[in-house]
């Protein structure tokens, strides 16, 4: 009897027979602070279909389709995995509206698809991005990837070329308004709360150049070079912060 219940509990993957889902949450949680997001969407996928409507699982799985697009180079993989998590992020919203995760996730993801579908829709979008985040940051104001993101949507709507924002005056009276101070408060922000993330630092040197201060922005590329790099996206960030340094 003992042989037959250790048959039973054969390895699937990086994943045991037997476990319980919260068993695969918190492997799945521990595996998604190592950086390995592969294999994060292998135990979740597991988790989701020993319980398909878990909202601890769905708004994962919306993490770990953004962690893939953002790791890749590859177009095909990042649009696959931006609008399969972006379907993932208005599941959870749809399933607990009281969470910060839930809009945390739809506020990333629905940026990310108005970034695929062209200037129209990335204003569009816009509303979005900041209702959610927004939302996001009172539900839990300890998250600094929530003020990167307003942080990113300052400088990006701040930085709309002429074209676009006559794009932008088809669409609405009048863009959002944003601007680059704002922008730099929000990246700022998002160090104080988490100092080791090195895309703060990078786009907080951008937004530091558009404001004409080439040493401020001298110093968040240094200090963005200067930190471990644990994942593709932060080497990848560490290399554009190279190139932005050397063209100050």
């Amino acid at each position: 009897m003992k042989r037959i219940i250790a048959i039973g509990f054969l390895l699937v993957g990086t994943v045991l027979v037997g476990q319980t889902v919260a068993d695969l949450l918190a492997q799945a949680d521990k595996l998604h602070d190592e950086n390995n997001y592969d294999q994060v969407f292998t135990v979740l996928k597991q988790a989701e279909q020993m319980e398909p409507d878990n909202f601890e699982v769905i708004w994962r799985l919306a993490r770990a389709h953004f962690d893939l697009s953002d790791n890749s180079t590859d177009e095909d993989v990042i649009s696959k995995n931006i609008y399969a998590g972006f379907d993932y992020a208005k599941r959870a919203l749809e399933m607990d509206p009281n969470r910060a995760e839930s809009h945390k996730w739809y506020g990333i993801l629905v940026g990310r698809v108005g970034e695929l579908e062209g200037t129209e829709q990335k204003i569009k979008n816009s509303y979005l991005v900041a209702e959610h985040t927004l939302k996001a940051i009172e539900l839990d104001p300890t998250d600094d990837g929530n003020y990167h993101v307003m942080g990113r949507w300052h400088y990006t709507l701040a930085d709309l070329s002429w074209i676009e924002r006559t794009i932008a005056g088809l669409v609405y009276a009048e863009p959002p308004e944003a601007s680059f101070e704002e922008a730099r408060d929000y990246f700022q922000k998002a160090i104080d709360i988490d100092p080791s993330d090195i895309r703060n630092y990078v786009w907080l040197g951008k937004t530091y150049e558009e404001l004409d201060d080439e040493d401020a922005a001298a110093t968040a590329y240094k200090k963005a070079i200067s930190l471990p790099a644990d994942t593709d996206s932060d080497r990848i960030l560490q290399d554009e912060a190279r190139d932005l340094l050397e063209d100050l």
